[in-house]
């Protein structure tokens, strides 16, 4: 299987592990200029922007070791982007990662706090 395959597969994984967590999934894979948002789910009224990242096995490293300060910029700017877009400044905003390895799953709830501009 290819990497976007395999990227896509773990993307419904994703969705399957944030369902049963009782999360809404409003959307999939946005993107815009310059940024792209794996997953946008809602808990209640906070709006959740979820970083999927598979890793066959610890040899490359942990995936949210590849979520770097450039990428959580790029997400940043297209939650806002989203927001706007969609009239939903008045929601509050949550960035997680959800990474799979192997059979195992680790939601990282809160991984790092919204980095860019605001009003």
């Amino acid at each position: 299987m290819d990497r976007h395959g395999a990227g896509a597969l773990a993307e419904v994984r994703a969705e399957q592990v944030l369902a049963a967590q009782g999360l809404e999934i409003l959307a999939r894979n946005v993107r815009g200029p310059g940024f792209e948002i794996d997953l946008i789910a809602a808990e209640g009224q906070t709006l959740v922007f979820v970083e999927v990242k598979m890793r066959k096995d610890a040899r490359h490293g942990l995936g949210r070791e590849a979520v770097t300060p450039a990428k959580q910029r790029r997400i940043c700017q297209g939650a806002l982007y989203y927001m706007m877009q969609n009239g939903l400044m008045n929601r509050q905003a949550r960035f997680d990662v959800l990474e799979i390895q192997g059979e195992r799953v680790t939601h990282i709830r809160d991984a790092f706090p919204y980095q860019g501009q605001t009003f």
